[in-house]
This record gives C-alpha cells, structure tokens and sequence, in this order.
C-alpha cells in the first residue's frame, strides 16, 4: 500500500474518533429528516430532484456521499428548511450535523486517498492542438475540426467519463494524421520537420534543392547578424594596421592576431581573413594586388620605437584604404564593382565630374574614378587619364566625345570653347608683339605659354591615332597608357564628358582600357585605375581574363551585404575557406553559436551528404534507412511519451518496409509511419498501467516516471513533457519529492504554464472561450469591437498567467489590486496613463478594477444582450467562484416584467419577481452579490447611472451577513468568504489535476490543499504540489 501523510492519518483517524464517540445514529434523526424534510423532498414532491424519502430505512451515505454533503452545507447555513416551513429546533438541527458530519467523515476515512477509478483519457481537443503544437513546433490549430468535447466530474473537458471516441471522430483524427504527415520533411541528418505548408510527395531532385535551400538560408541566418552592414565602417586601415603590427611583432610585440583583435575592437575572423589575403600567393588578382602590393611594401616600425607607427605607415594606410572604397563609391552596390560584369566595347561611359565631386556632388560617371592626389581647391586644369591596366596597350584606343564645360551657369563644348580662347589669346599675343601697349597684368611670356598649352591640349582633338582620318574636330582620340591636360577658363565648376573603346582597332580582342578625369596628381596610366571600370569587347580572352581576375577581388570584397551573405552561404560547395575578408568559413561561423545551431549544421550537412548524389551505393542507401528509422522511433517515443518497446520499434520499421516495397521512396514511407503513430491510441489516449506486475483489476498501482510525467505535463501545460521533463522521468527523479517540486516550480514558471489559466481557470470560471462571445447587442454597443473583445478575452488570460507563473497568493484571484490592459482597454475602463497596443500590468487601486471582479470579460459574459443582470452575475459568483450551488428556477417562475408603466431599476424589477415565493428562497441569496456590481454596464464599464437614466443602488445584504455597498464592499465581503473560495479552488484544482470527479476520500486531501492555498500566503505553488505528491496523483486504480 502506497504511503500516506502524517496529516492524512491524523485527519482519518481523528473522523474515525468522531464519528465513534460524537455522532448519533441515523435511527436517532431519520425521525427529524422526515418531518422536516420529506414534505418537499419525497417521492411525491422533488423539490431541486432530491428524493429523501427513497433513503429513510438506508442513508446510503457512501453511495449517496454528494447528496448528504449538500443537506449538511444547506443545514449548516440555515438555507434549509425554507423559513416558512416546518423548522427543527436547535438540538434537532445540531444532532442532524452531527449525524450527517460524522456519517461523512467515516465514509471519507474508510480509504482517505484512494485514487479512485479514473476512465481511460484520451486528449481533449485543446490538449490535442497543444500537443501537436510542441511536438512538430508548428500551432496547426486542427482540433477545431473535431467535435467538440464535452465536461465532466467537476466541470472540466478532461474527464475520462466524457471523452467519448465515435467512428466519426476517428475519421477526423486519421484525416488529421495525413495532414500532419503532408506537412512534414523527413531526412538522414535533420530529421522529421514539420512545416506551416504541405510539402506532398518530392521527386529526388526537389529534396535536393530543398536541402540545398536550407543550408543557403541557414548560412544567411546565422552570418547575417555578424556581418558588416552597408553603412558601418569597415576599418579597412585599422585591419591592415594589425596585420602590419603583426607582421613585425618581433618588434611590436604582438602576441597573436586575436589579441590584436581584441585591443582594436576588430572583429577576430576577419583580421584573420585579412591576414590569409595578404599572403595567399596562390589567389592570384592584379585588383587584389592593389592592396597587397602596398601593403607589403610597408616599412617596418622603427627599431628605436617599436611601439609607435610610423607617419608613413599610417599614410600609406589611408591611401589603401581609399582604393579599396573607391571602387563602391558613391554607394555600396552601384559602384563600380557592381557594373563591372555589364561593360561592353559597344557602349559610351560618362566621365566623372572631378570638381562636382570635390564639391560634395553625387555625379560619378559610369567610368568612376578617384580625385587624385593634391587636388587644389579651385583647378585651373584637370587630366584625362588613360589606363592600360599594365598589361600592354595593344588595342587601347579610346575616343572622348561630349566634353563639357559648366562655366557661369552655361554648358559650353570644350573644343569650340577652348579655340575660341586660343584665338583670342592669339590675336592679344600678335597685337602685343607688333607693339601695342601692354595693360596692367598683361604679360607676353604668360601668353605665349597659354597658347602653346592650349596648342598641345587641342593638337589631341580630330587627331585620328589610327591614321584613318575617321575623328570629328571635337572628338579627343588617343591611345592608351596618356596623361592629357586639360586646361580650364577661370570660373569653371564642372567638366564631363563619354568615353568609348574604339573598335576599329584591329587588336580590340586584346584591349582592356580605362579612363578617368582626375583633378589633382594623375594616376599612373600604366597600372590599374583604382574606382575606374575597365573596358574590353565582351567574349574575348583578354576579357575573360581580366574579369577572372575583378571576380576575384568582388569574391574577397563584396560590395553589399547580400553578397557577403552570399559568399559565406557558398561555403557548403567548398572543401576550403572561401577567399572573403568580411566572411566567415565554417569553424569561424560555428565558434559564434551555440550548441543547438552546431547541431542543426551537421545535421543539414549530413543531409546533403545523402540526397546530393544522383545514386547511393548500397552501404549509404542502408544508412540511409536505418537513420530515417532511428527519426522515426524518436518521434514515436516523444508521441507515445515513453520509451517504446522492442515490439514497437518492430512494428514502425515493418510498416515502413512495406511501404519501400510497394516503391514508395524513403520520405513517402516514413510519411506512412507519421501518420500511423499519430492517430495511434498510443498517442490519443493518455494511458496509464502503473508498475505493479500482474495485478488485477481494481488494484492500486503507483505511476512510472513516464506516466507521471504525462500526468504532470498535461496537469500544467494540457502539453507533452518537454525535453527536462522526460529527462527527469529517464533519471528517476520524478519518482523523488524533491524532483517532482523541482519539476513543478520550474513548469509553473514556464510560458506553456499559460495552459493552467486557460484550461483550468478559464473552464472553472467560465472565461474559456470569450473571444468569441456574441451575445452582445451590437446595435445598442457599437464600442464592443472585435478588437475590444480579444483585449478582454487577453486581459483575464495573462491576469491567471501572472498568479500561476509568477506563483502569487491564490487570493489575488479576487483581492489583486492590478490588471492588464492596453490603451484600447484601459480607455473603455476609464483608466489614464496607459499607452499602446501590448497589454502590460496596470496598477488600477481605487479605480473600481482590480481582480477578476473588475474585468470586462467577466462582467459581459454574465449580462443579458442589452442589459446587466444581478441574477447571471449572483448566481456565478455562488456557484463559479464561491462553489454554493444553486437548484435551478421552478417550472411556475414567472418571468422577469422588463416594461412597465414607468422606468423602473432592475433592481425593482427583481424585487418585484422576488415577491414570488417560489423564487425569494434563492434570490434572496443571488442577487444581492449581483446587485454590488451595477456600476459596471452590460460591457463592463463604469457608470453611476443605469441606462434608463435612473440612479443606481449597489448596497446589497446576504442573509446572515452584513450590509456592504458596490465594488468594492462586495470584495470586503468575499475576504470574509475566503475559508469558502479556497474549499471551492482546491475541489475544482484537484478535480482537474486528476480528471475525475472529487470522491469522499479525497477530503482530508482537500483540507490541507485549502490549508495551504487559503492564507494571506497561500501561493498556487502550494495547493499544487499537494496534489502533486498525493497519493491520488501517483497512483493509479487499474
């Protein structure tokens, strides 16, 4: 036999005692039950369908326990017998509460915490979403396709007598078994994953693509947050610095690059990338070489200040550094390195505008280009520039059209322009020379040099250089490598013009070309224009050679985030680290994640092992199997929640060898499994045998680990164990107090402890379900939006989840002085200070809210369409939150006069149908409770007024009790009720922890749950785990 606790054995043999010694004999009372009693209890008159009269020779008090229980409450009170029939007197009353207080006690002694038979449970629809919820990570929502269930034992869907399994219901399970499996992937290395859309049959080649898909996303998910962005500074110099520093840390004393890392705030894989680009002899780019080379040619630190940079150093760095970023300027993805790939001989590119740009202006022409160096603030000249890249200039003709001037507001052709300056320079120089007088600045010397430099410059323009003669006067031909001056008139703010490869050249398949109008110190025209696109005729080798070479530098340097996320989502088709700076390979990548991610890449690198070949030989076709079996049996352990059995792992593989044989593939067959293990009773049912072997029926056995962390999971969560859960059942901790208090502290804190709220409160108090309350009259309530609706229905849920998750005294239920509400809410509350959409925790003391009495969800579901009712709203608090239960109206009541002659209160409504002796017995106990909630209208807001205008009157008196007035007076007088509400939770709590009905031997459980739960003290935590370690709990009657 299990063992109990001290205070069972008290409490069992203390009611054996009284029941021994204190309480008469039913023969002794059976007189005053009859006459006081039979007259509307009998056979003949079955006043709220109790027959006493059938139990005078028998009270049957183990049988009957529920109807004694009740005659005792009613007695107790003096709500029975009705004052106007026949009453017993004093003794008569105390000796028929003795006898019915001793007759209980004894029959609830007999055998204190019996587990008591409990039906074979199957899911209930919310169990069934929430399960399927954590079991395939994905919210389907399919049980609102089923029947809906039903309630039983103390209220709750979870009751095993209710949980009925028709034909009809199975076919919708199956049906949502398929649905389930259609949904899911199933591969070698990540598994059995569930999706928010069908997946259906896939042809090899789609899980190909669908694998490849996966690692391409993941890549991107996980690099992206440690990427470089577009507008962040990508420290280029500082990055070459450390590795400079690093390169003589003979010198610097450098330790290692990480640490250099560390102490510049770089990022240590990429001064590592950097650090491998510099000296990767065998990645070959002349684009990449203009930073190599430079940097290479570093001097060291001085030996006499290792530990200071040199001035030249740090110059050469920031002119690196400018290279680098001229070819993404003016921003990242429409630089030059982007239109790269698009050049062709056949089109013109615009020249950059040197002095626009030096202006702040964001006019870089298509050909890009850097300012040059030493760039005076207003050029009198600039430099056409033409590149041979250094490989030779065979083919290097470019013709520079539509060069133009911006001078006084005016576009002036630049060849015009200039001979006309020449000629007029001329004609002054000629008039100067046969002897006319010289003006003031005017100087012969300086003229001559003007015009033999306009000579020069204009010498380019209609000059064919192929000796064709096929050049316009204002068109400046040329060959690359040259350096053309090109002189400016005073005033000049800007010069452009278009460039084209000329393609008469009979060596164009050998030209790659660049130009660019610098406006300080040119370039050298026999190396590689940094920022400048270089030019070829497409599909030849000297293109596809060069642009090998660009492609190289792109991949090192991309120049937009989503190419550096593209670069590392590549690494899944190397062998090697790919070649980028801001990039990280595998091993950089999976030292910044955590456990979780490292498995989930294996993972998908091991699937992609198995479907990328277009045939597996035989020994990874059988792995293939067996790893696809080994997803399998774990799902259906985590399903069926406990290990599976020899004979069970047989059956799963027999059935998906059945399905290879009749051809389905690996994923089709295992999709068969899915679906068998999802509408298995294994799964639907939550099966309890306990560990007695060969018991009988009728046997109490203890609960295994496995069952009790089932029992526990869906006491708290209406879910299947989590992961910690099924740990502690695996180790035997649950089968140990202190790893089940563990245990349930650590669920209650958990967001699925939100199930407690919703599942538990929400049936016993009769919330569940609100969101989609219609019972309001539109017309008259056009501020009960949907919107306001979902606000309610949330404020109550997250006001149960705060109590259970934060472990707050279970009297905070009606006591709290707080809510959630959001600005829509808390403005129909009349509440100030509340902004947002998001509800939040609200202080609301003194503003007539607070608790569950305040709540619109509440206040709305217990009104009329169109008005309140004090009867609804009494007859919930007696029988939802004090638990005294009400008999239903007699078949003669009359009905409630809503029109009179003249408005009247439904306070004098009722009062009036109170007149009535068939109803005052009842109302007089219902309404007042009802009548101290007035002030809150059919929607729950606050008002002084009813909605005929009439004053309000919220005093109320329950029998036997004293006055108290609205709000908060009826909160005064729940506090004098707590013994009662903290009996009610603790019947409806146990009730629903255990799915059955709450039996006579669950009393002494009862009253230490009510012990525990009903102090200023009492935390949910502590009527729980009282159920948690009853016998009740971890017992099972076979």
């Amino acid at each position: 036999m299990p063992s109990r606790s001290p205070l069972f054995l008290s409490l069992a043999l203390a009611s054996c005692a009284a029941a021994l010694h204190a309480a008469p004999e039913w023969r002794e009372v059976r007189g005053i039950v009859a006459e006081t009693c039979l007259d509307c209890h009998s056979a003949r008159k079955m006043k709220g369908g109790v027959d006493l009269e059938r139990l005078q020779e028998n009270p049957s008090v183990e049988a009957e326990y529920a109807l004694w229980e009740k005659v005792h409450e009613v007695l107790a009170k003096g709500d029975m017998p009705p004052p106007d029939e026949t009453q017993p007197t004093a003794e008569e009353r105390r000796r028929l509460l003795a006898w019915a207080s001793g007759a209980l006690d004894a029959v609830a002694a007999a055998n204190a915490g019996d587990p008591g038979p409990v039906t074979l449970r199957r899911l209930t629809n919310a169990e069934y979403d929430r399960t399927i919820r954590d079991l395939t990570g994905v919210d389907y929502g399919l049980a609102g396709e089923f029947q809906p269930d039903g309630g039983g034992g103390e209220g709750f869907a979870n009751t095993g007598d209710t949980l009925f399994v028709n034909p009809s219901q199975l076919d919708k399970y199956l049906a949502a078994a398929r649905m389930l499996a259609d949904h899911a992937t199933i591969l070698p290395g990540s598994g059995i994953a569930f999706h928010r859309q069908r997946i259906g049959p896939r042809s090899p080649d789609q899980v190909k693509d669908q694998a490849q898909q996966a690692l391409y996303v993941w890549y991107q998910k996980m690099s992206g947050p440690h990427l470089p962005k577009d507008d962040e500074d990508f420290r280029e110099a500082d990055y070459l610095l450390a590795c400079w520093q690093w390169r003589h840390k003979e010198l610097t004393r450098a330790v290692s690059l990480e640490q250099l890392a560390r102490d510049a705030g770089l990022r240590p894989a990429f001064l590592e990338n950097w650090w491998r680009m510099l000296h990767d002899a065998g990645y070959k780019s002349r684009f990449l070489d203009l930073t190599r080379a430079p940097w290479h040619a570093l001097p060291p630190p001085s030996a006499e200040k290792p530990g200071e940079v040199p001035p030249a150093v740090l110059a050469a760095l920031r002119d690196i550094q400018a290279e680098r970023r001229s070819w993404n300027l003016p921003v990242a993805g429409s630089g030059v390195q982007r239109r790269q790939q698009d050049a062709d001989g056949l089109r013109s590119y615009r020249l950059n505008d040197p002095l626009a740009k030096r202006a702040g202006a964001e006019d870089w022409g298509a050909a890009g280009g850097m300012p040059g160096k030493g760039a005076p603030e207003r050029p009198d000249k600039v430099f056409l520039v033409l590149g041979d890249l250094g490989d030779g200039n065979a083919g290097d003709f470019v013709q520079v059209s539509d060069l133009t001037l911006s001078l006084g507001g005016k576009k002036h052709a630049y060849a015009p322009f200039m001979r006309q300056r020449r000629e007029a320079l001329a004609k002054r120089l000629g008039e100067l020379e046969s002897g006319q007088p010289v003006q003031a600045g005017e100087n012969v010397a300086d003229y001559q040099k003007r015009v033999a430099l306009l000579d020069r410059t204009l010498a380019h323009f209609g000059k064919d250089p192929l000796g064709k003669d096929a050049v316009g006067p204002d068109v400046l031909a040329a060959q690359a490598p040259a350096v053309i001056m090109l002189p400016l008139p005073e005033g000049t703010t800007g010069i452009t013009g278009s460039g084209r490869l000329d393609m008469r050249s009979p060596e164009v398949d050998q030209a790659t070309v660049q130009w660019t109008l610098v406006a300080g110190e040119p370039p050298d025209p026999g190396a590689i224009l940094p920022g400048v696109i270089t030019v070829w005729k497409v599909r030849t080798e000297a293109a596809r050679q060069t642009m090998g070479d660009f492609s190289r530098m792109k991949a090192v340097f991309p120049d937009m985030l989503e190419r550096r996320l593209e670069e590392v989502a590549r690494n899944f088709y190397r062998n090697a680290p790919g070649p980028g700076v801001y990039y990280y390979s595998d091993e950089q990548l999976l030292a910044l994640l955590d456990e979780r991610e490292k498995r989930r890449f294996a993972q998908m690198r091991e699937d992609w092992g198995y479907v990328a070949p277009a045939k597996l030989n035989e020994r990874q076709a059988k792995d293939y199997d067996g790893r696809v079996l080994g997803h399998l049996h774990h799902f259906a352990s985590q399903a069926w929640r406990r290990p599976l059995k020899e004979e069970e792992r047989a059956q799963i593989q027999g059935l998906y060898a059945q399905g290879r044989a009749r051809e389905l593939d690996r994923e089709g067959a295992a999709r068969e499994c899915l679906a068998f293990i999802l509408v298995s009773p294994k799964f639907l049912y939550k099966t309890e045998t306990g560990t007695l072997a060969g018991a009988g029926e009728g046997a109490e056995a203890p609960l295994d680990a496995w069952e009790l962390a089932t029992r526990l999971s869906y006491f708290l969560w209406s879910s299947m164990p989590d992961g910690e859960l099924r740990k502690a059942a695996a180790e035997g901790a649950l089968l140990k107090p202190e790893g089940r208090a563990a245990q349930v502290r650590r669920m209650m804190k958990d967001p699925k402890a939100a199930a407690l709220a919703h599942e538990f409160a929400g049936q016993w108090l009769e919330f569940k379900g609100f969101d989609k309350h219609t019972a309001v009259d539109e017309k008259k309530f056009p501020e009960f939006t949907p919107e306001l609706r979902r606000d309610m229905d949330r404020e109550t849920a997250l006001f149960f989840t705060h109590l259970i998750r934060e472990d707050r005294p279970v009297h905070e239920i009606l006591s709290a002085d707080y809510t959630f509400l959001n600005e829509r809410l808390a403005r129909h509350y009349g509440v100030p200070g509340v902004a947002g959409e998001e509800l939040v925790r609200v202080v609301v003391d003194g503003r007539q809210r607070g608790g569950l009495l305040g709540q619109g969800s509440l206040l709305t579901k217990t009104s009329r369409s169109h008005r309140t009712s004090p009867v609804l709203r009494g007859n919930w608090l007696l029988q939802a939150v004090l638990g005294t239960p009400v008999p239903p109206p007699p078949s003669d009541v009359p009905e409630l006069k809503e029109h009179g002659p003249k408005p009247a209160t439904v306070r004098e409504m009722l009062e009036q149908h109170r007149a009535s002796k068939s109803c005052s017995g009842c109302h007089d106990r219902i309404d007042p409770l009802g009548f101290a909630l007035e002030n809150f209208d059919p929607i729950g807001r606050w008002r002084e007024q009813d909605e005929a205008g009439l004053p309000l009157d919220t005093s109320a008196r329950v029998k036997g009790g004293a006055p108290f007035t609205g709000f908060e007076g009826l909160r005064g007088y729940l506090r004098t009720q707590q013994p009662q509400f903290a009996r009610h939770f603790s019947r409806k709590l146990l009730g629903y922890a255990l799915g059955r009905q709450v039996l006579p031997t669950d009393k002494a459980l009862l009253q230490e749950m009510q012990s525990a739960a009903g102090g200023d003290d009492g935390r949910f935590s502590a009527a729980i785990l009282r159920v948690v370690e009853s016998r009740q709990f971890l017992n099972k009657r076979l």
